[in-house]
C-alpha cells in the first residue's frame, strides 16, 4: 500500500489548492502537505541574511570576551551557570522596552518621562526620541536609571513640545552585547 507522503495526488496538489496549502519535503524525502503559515507581525519573519552557524560564532566570540566581565562573573554565581554560557544567552537576546510612562510630563522642559526596560543580564543605555505628530524632531538624548540594578530609566526633558497633537515619543534600549529594541507611543 502506498503511503500519503509519496501519493502523486498530494506532490500534484500544489497547482491546484496553491493558494491555501504548500508542499515541503523532510530531511528523510518524505513530502508532506501543509497549511500555508501565516505571520501575524511583519517583524516575525526571521532575518535569513545569517545563518545560525554564523551567529552562534558571533556569540561565542563575544562570549570569549566578555566572560571576564564583572556584571557576568556576578550574575553567574547568582544563577549556577558559567559567565560564559550567560554571555552566549545575552548575545543571543535582545533586551526589551516594557513600557513609556508619560503620566507626569505635559510638554514642559525639566519633566521626566519614566522607561520601564529589562534584559537577563543588563540593560547598558536607554535612549529617548521625541518627535512631532508629523515626525519632526524635537529631541534626543539617553535616559539615567533611576537606582543600580532597577528596571526604570529616567529622561528629563530639554525643550518644549506641544501636546496637541501628542509627539511620538520612542525609546530604545541597547544590553552590554549591542543588541536593541524599540518601542513607541504616540
Amino acid at each position: 500500500m502506498t503511503g500519503l507522503y509519496s501519493n502523486y495526488l498530494i506532490r500534484g496538489s500544489r497547482g491546484v489548492a496553491g493558494s491555501q496549502f504548500m508542499t515541503c519535503i523532510t530531511r528523510s524525502g518524505k513530502i508532506v502537505m501543509t497549511e500555508k503559515p501565516i505571520f501575524e507581525d511583519q517583524g516575525a519573519v526571521p532575518d535569513l541574511k545569517k545563518s545560525h552557524q554564523d551567529v552562534l560564532r558571533l556569540a561565542a566570540i563575544y562570549a570569549e570576551f566578555a566572560e571576564r566581565e564583572a556584571v557576568y562573573i556576578s550574575k553567574a554565581m547568582e544563577t549556577g551557570t558559567t559567565a560564559y554560557n550567560l554571555a552566549i544567552v545575552d548575545c543571543l537576546g535582545a533586551p526589551k522596552v516594557l513600557e513609556i510612562n508619560v503620566d507626569n510630563w505635559t510638554g514642559k522642559i525639566g519633566q521626566n518621562i519614566r522607561v520601564k526596560a529589562r534584559d537577563n543580564v543588563m540593560v547598558a543605555r536607554v535612549t529617548i526620541v521625541i518627535r512631532a505628530a508629523d515626525g519632526n524632531l524635537l529631541e534626543a538624548g539617553e535616559a539615567v536609571q533611576s537606582e543600580e540594578g532597577s528596571v526604570w530609566w529616567y529622561y528629563t526633558t530639554q525643550a518644549l513640545a506641544t501636546m496637541t497633537p501628542f509627539p511620538i515619543v520612542e525609546a530604545t534600549a541597547q544590553d552590554l552585547p549591542g543588541n536593541k529594541d524599540s518601542f513607541s507611543i504616540s
